[in-house]
C-alpha cells in the first residue's frame, strides 16, 4: 500500500470542497459537545447526591429487627391445630432494642472493612415552636463516635457538634426543619413524643448537608437525652457504620446481617429509588445524544457518497495506474476518519467550555439536593466515551462509501465517460 500518496489524495479530496467538509465536521462536533454536556449534567447531579449522602449519612445502618419478621399470630397459629377466631387483635406495644449493643459495636469495629461504628437511639418526635409544629426523626448520638461515622460537624453552619454537651439538653436541627419552624440558634424548642411526654431543648446548632431528605427531617441530641425521651433506659436501637470502601456497602451489609441476625441496610439499599432514577436519566441521555451522533453519521455518509460520485474519473485513473481496490477503499475510509477525528477534537473543546459555562448559571435546586447552580461533573471519562463513540459511528458511516469506491470497475467508468 502506497501510504504517502494515499494520504495526499485524501487531503486533496477533503480540501477540494471545504464547506462540505466543514459541515460534516460540525455535525460530529455538535454531537460530541452535547453528549459531553448532557452527560456532565446528569452525572453531576448523581455525583453530588451520592457524595452528600455517603458523607451526611452512614454507609450501613443496623436496625433492631430481622429482615423478615414473622407475624405473632401467624407463629401462634402455626403451632396449634384447628380453627381459631381472633377479634380486636393488635400488635404488642413492646419497644425494640439491640441486645448487648456494646459488644455488638466492639465486634463491628474489629472488622477490617469497618472504619468507624457508633450506637444510636432513633425515634419519631414532634418539634413545637410557638404555633408551628414539625415531625422529625430524633437521633440520639455520642458526638465523638458519630463524628467518626459521618462528620456532622462539617455541615453545621452555626455551632459545633460538641455543643450538644450543653447543660439542660441541646438539639442540632436540620436547616429545612429550622426554616419550617422559624427557629434560630439559641431558641428553646419543645420536643413532644407519641407517648405524650415532652421536654424543652435548646437549639445549639443548625446543619445543612444539601440533601433535602436529611435537612428537613432530622435532629440530633445526646444519646442519653434521647434514651430518656424515648424510654429506652440504657439501650439503643440502631448502630451506624462507616466503611473504608463505601462501594462495598452491599456486600459488607449482607455479611453483617447473616452474622448478627439484625437487618443491615446499605446506603445503596436505603436510596434505591433515587439511584434507579439516575439510571433512567443516563439511559435517556445516551439515547438523545446517540440520536444526534446517528444524524451526524448520515451526514458523513451522504458527503462521502457524493464525493465518490464526483471522483469517478479519478478513481478510474488511480486503478489504471496500478492502485488496488484496497488502496481506494482505504483512501475514502481515511477521509471519514479524518472528519470524525476533527469533529471529536472540536467537540471536546466546545464541550468543555459549554459544560463550564452551564455550571455557572444561577439556577437554584431544591429537590433531592440543594445547590445554587447546576451541578456539573466535568470528568475526563466523559470525553473518552463521547470521543470513542463518535469515532466508531463515523467509521461505520464511512465503510459503505469506501467499499463502494473500491469496488468500482475502471473500464466501466471510462466507457461511460467516453
Amino acid at each position: 500500500m502506497r501510504l504517502l500518496p494515499l494520504l495526499l489524495i485524501a487531503r486533496r479530496h477533503l480540501l477540494h470542497n471545504t464547506f462540505r467538509t466543514s459541515v460534516s465536521v460540525a455535525g460530529v462536533a455538535v454531537g460530541v459537545t452535547f453528549m459531553i454536556m448532557l452527560s456532565a449534567l446528569m452525572t453531576g447531579f448523581e455525583k453530588k447526591f451520592v457524595t452528600e449522602t455517603i458523607e451526611g449519612s452512614p454507609h450501613i445502618t443496623i436496625f433492631d429487627e430481622a429482615r423478615d419478621t414473622q407475624d405473632e399470630f401467624a407463629a401462634w397459629a402455626a403451632s396449634h391445630d384447628g380453627v381459631a377466631t381472633v377479634e380486636g387483635a393488635r400488635p404488642r406495644q413492646t419497644p425494640r432494642r439491640l441486645k448487648k449493643p456494646a459488644e455488638l459495636v466492639d465486634m463491628l469495629r474489629a472488622m477490617p472493612e469497618v472504619r468507624a461504628a457508633a450506637p444510636n437511639v432513633v425515634g419519631t418526635a414532634i418539634l413545637n415552636f410557638g404555633t408551628r409544629e414539625r415531625g422529625v426523626s430524633l437521633m440520639g448520638i455520642e458526638p465523638e463516635a458519630q463524628e467518626a461515622v459521618n462528620e456532622i460537624d462539617t455541615y453545621i453552619r452555626d455551632g459545633r457538634i460538641y455543643d450538644l454537651y450543653s447543660s439542660g439538653g441541646a438539639l442540632l436541627l436540620g436547616s429545612g426543619a429550622a426554616e419550617m419552624l422559624g427557629v434560630r440558634k439559641g431558641d428553646m424548642v419543645n420536643v413532644k413524643l407519641r407517648g405524650g411526654d415532652s421536654r424543652a431543648l435548646r437549639v445549639v446548632g443548625i446543619f445543612s448537608t444539601g440533601v433535602t431528605t436529611i435537612d428537613f427531617n432530622r435532629a440530633y441530641t445526646l444519646i442519653s437525652v434521647a434514651q430518656q425521651l424515648l424510654g429506652m433506659g440504657r439501650d439503643v436501637n440502631q448502630v451506624v457504620l462507616r466503611l473504608r470502601d463505601y462501594g462495598a456497602a452491599r456486600d459488607v451489609a449482607a455479611r453483617i446481617e447473616s452474622r448478627v441476625g439484625y437487618r443491615a441496610e446499605s446506603w445503596q439499599e436505603a436510596n434505591q429509588n433515587f439511584l434507579s432514577i439516575f439510571v433512567v436519566q443516563q439511559v435517556i441521555t445516551y439515547l438523545v445524544t446517540g440520536g444526534i451522533m446517528i444524524v451526524a453519521a448520515f451526514g458523513i455518509l451522504n458527503v462521502l457518497v457524493m464525493l465518490v460520485m464526483e471522483k469517478l474519473p479519478e478513481i478510474a485513473m488511480l486503478k489504471s495506474m496500478g492502485y488496488s481496490r484496497r488502496d481506494i477503499t482505504f483512501t475514502f475510509l481515511l477521509q471519514g476518519m479524518v472528519i470524525g477525528g476533527l469533529g471529536v477534537l472540536c467537540g471536546c473543546v466546545l464541550g468543555y467550555y459549554l459544560t463550564e459555562f452551564v455550571g455557572t448559571l444561577p439556577i437554584p435546586q431544591k429537590g433531592l439536593v440543594q445547590s445554587e447552580t447546576l451541578t456539573m461533573n466535568n470528568a475526563p471519562r466523559l470525553y473518552v466515551i463521547a470521543g470513542v463513540s463518535a469515532l466508531v459511528v463515523t467509521v461505520f458511516a464511512s465503510v459503505l462509501p469506501a467499499w463502494r469506491a473500491g469496488k468500482l470497475d475502471p473500464v466501466e467508468i471510462l466507457r461511460g465517460r467516453a
